[in-house]
């Protein structure tokens, strides 16, 4: 009996204590533990507007440059073909529709009176853009010390390969039949004159044509002399 009361007494004695420690005495109920607070998704509607509004900003500024990467304007075409040196007519030009760029300077169509009545400076294809440089007021044809001479050519006295405005030519003035060798027996040399075909006529029925080509002044009366008279031949020769 004596042994349960000495255990009762360290029963009884151990209460209180932590690790042979007395433990302090509570006052009062535990005090639960707080739980912390998950973490929201704050709300800012003002940026939101701000993205909505840049968003849609983007969009109309990408649709305006489209429009005008695909803008059309209106300007100057020839219809036809137009030689160098030729009066530009209002039946030598039509109106085209044509992407703006920035590379290109054509004549626009509103602005085509001002090109009308003007001489070419180069030769002028059909379907190609017109430029102002391409005309100009001051070419006037024939220039000065030049004489525009029309010469009618039968077939063998042009080349077979077809002649254009610009292209080089000599002009060969032949002798007159019997005429071919002076009195003392020498070659009488033909007389050669350079010139620039300024235009070429149709060929006739009978392979004839007249190709207007620009002289020396100098040299017009013998060559109009020669031409009527049917003694000038033509060679084509490489440009200058």
């Amino acid at each position: 009996m004596k042994i349960s009361s000495t255990r009762s007494k360290q029963t009884a004695e151990s209460v209180g204590q932590i690790n042979g420690a007395a433990a302090p005495a509570l006052i009062g109920p535990i005090a639960p533990v707080p739980k912390l607070r998950q973490p929201g998704r704050t709300r800012r509607p003002l940026m939101l507007a701000l993205m909505v509004l840049t968003i849609v900003l983007g969009a109309l500024g990408s649709l305006y440059f489209l429009n005008k990467s695909t803008e059309r304007v209106a300007v100057v075409a020839l219809s036809r073909d137009v030689a160098w040196g030729q009066v530009l007519t209002s039946s030598d030009v039509t109106e085209v529709s044509i992407v703006a760029d920035p590379a290109l300077h054509p004549v626009s169509w509103a602005d085509k009176g001002d090109v009308l009545g003007e001489r070419t400076t180069t030769d002028l294809l059909a379907g190609s853009l017109l430029t102002a440089d391409a005309v100009t007021a001051s070419a006037a044809v024939p220039g000065v010390g030049q004489a525009l001479v029309g010469v009618l050519l039968k077939a063998g006295q042009m080349p077979a390969t077809p002649m254009g405005a610009r292209d080089h030519v000599l002009l060969v003035v032949t002798a007159q039949a019997g005429a071919s060798t002076t009195a003392t027996g020498a070659t009488v040399e033909p007389k050669t004159v350079a010139a620039i075909v300024f235009t070429v006529g149709t060929v006739d029925a009978t392979g004839s044509s007249t190709v207007d080509v620009l002289v020396p002044q100098a040299d017009a009366a013998d060559i109009a002399s020669a031409a009527a008279l049917g003694r000038v031949a033509v060679v084509l020769v490489p440009r200058s």
